[in-house]
């Protein structure tokens, strides 16, 4: 006659075989399940302390930040950008170099590109510019189309066209962009690249035939019209 095992016995046997399994699967890979445990712990420590020097880094950046934010507003773009002693040298420069992957970082390298072409100094200025993230919405505007205009200078006509353009897609309204896409129209044309001058120009006159630069543009085609 066959055994009858209570609900209570079935249950005991099947725990008992699993922890049986268990224990054979941990010992045969036991170094294995330590690497995974020790490099989990690893990995969410790593991202705890660097969510902490993250927030560090940005606090300190945003402290420097707002002494050179003083002397820029100022018109004292040198100090801005080099620092003063009541802030032991710490300027816009050093902001960059050491806090530029942070949020204060990032606007100061802005800041600093701005200093650098008020000191003359356009192609440091363009360098800054290189590695500035433009805020989203019109804030970002300006801030490309004072890229463009670094580029312009540097004789860069056809990347300063497309700056330009890229300024007037930035935000599309109907102040900077008819704005910007006549000055990378003017980029263009100075790129010998009439083709896009030409499209440009026609942009304007399509979408923005009341803007202030309509006038402008209509002389362009003009002159386009007959190179």
């Amino acid at each position: 006659m066959s055994k009858r095992f209570s609900k209570e016995d079935l249950e005991s046997d099947v725990l008992v075989t699993l922890y049986a399994r268990t224990s054979i699967y941990y010992k045969e890979n036991s170094t294995k399940i330590i690497g995974i445990v020790v490099a989990t712990i690893v990995l969410v420590g790593a991202i705890v302390g660097y969510t902490f020097h993250s927030s560090n880094q940005e606090q300190a950046a945003q402290a420097f930040l707002g002494h050179s934010e003083m002397y820029f507003s100022e018109g004292d773009f040198e100090t801005a950008l080099n620092g003063s002693d009541g802030i032991l040298g710490i300027g816009l420069a050093a902001i960059v170099s050491e806090y530029g992957r942070t949020d204060a970082g990032n606007l100061a390298r802005f800041y600093a590109a701005v200093s650098e072409k008020e000191l003359g100094n356009n192609e440091a200025a363009l360098q800054y510019m290189s590695r500035f993230s433009a805020p989203s919405g019109i804030l970002g505007v300006g801030a490309i189309s004072f890229h463009a205009v670094l580029l312009d200078n540097a004789g860069k006509h056809a990347e300063a066209a497309r700056e330009f353009r890229k300024a007037a897609n930035w935000d599309v309204n109907s102040s900077t962009t008819p704005q910007n896409l006549l000055r990378a129209a003017q980029s263009a044309m100075a790129a010998d690249d009439n083709r896009l001058a030409s499209n440009l120009v026609e942009e304007i006159l399509e979408k923005y035939p009341s803007s202030p630069q309509a006038a402008q543009a209509q002389r362009l085609s003009g002159m386009l019209a007959v190179k």
